[in-house]
């Protein structure tokens, strides 16, 4: 996963994964999406936020970072 900061390998996205339970990650993305309600810049930072949780969470994404060598990316 690419971030403004830099790119983080599987093993790194996995570990910051295993920091909550599915249902922490939930609780967190539900916060979330009641933050993006309290103006533009919250929308903003709501919205950037979510994609990365989406990027962490969507296995296309893991299966290219995993094998960068296969060819799918």
């Amino acid at each position: 996963m690419k971030t403004m900061t830099r790119d983080f390998s599987y093993e790194q996205i996995q570990t910051v994964k295993s920091f909550f339970t599915d249902s922490e990650w939930d609780a967190i993305d539900s916060a979330l999406s009641d933050y993006q309600d309290y103006g533009e810049i919250e929308s903003e930072l709501a919205s950037s936020i979510h994609t990365k949780l989406y990027q962490m969470f969507n296995p296309k994404f893991q299966d290219e970072n995993r094998h960068p060598e296969s060819g799918a990316n």
